[in-house]
């Protein structure tokens, strides 16, 4: 799959582990284990939505993106790109990486 980042500082911290575990250290090994499976993915149907990434579409502030587990509260949230039907996850074959945070603090 087709990954694109937030912004230019997102892009570096997430293509490379040593500032992944600088910068997420709570959830490091979680968090690289769900850019490899993004990133071998064709489509978004293939990242289960079966813990544990437990992969689900977000509502409120988020509406339009997703969220896949990366501990009990943190979660990678994606947002799909380019042209794709929202109700077939098959289409989806790029996503931008929007955040990784607890959004339940909101």
């Amino acid at each position: 799959m087709e990954i694109e980042y937030a912004d230019k500082r997102m892009k570096k911290i997430m293509e490379n582990p040593r500032l992944i575990v600088r910068r997420y250290s709570d959830v490091a090994s979680h968090l690289k284990f769900r850019l490899s499976d993004l990133r071998v993915a064709k489509n978004l149907s293939e990242i289960s939505h079966l813990p544990p990434p437990r992969r689900h579409k977000l509502i409120g502030n988020w509406a339009g993106c997703w969220g896949i587990d990366l501990s009990k509260n943190k979660r990678l949230i994606i947002h799909p790109i380019g042209n794709y039907e929202p109700d077939d996850l098959t289409t989806i074959t790029a996503v931008k990486i929007e955040a990784v945070e607890d959004y339940h603090k909101r």
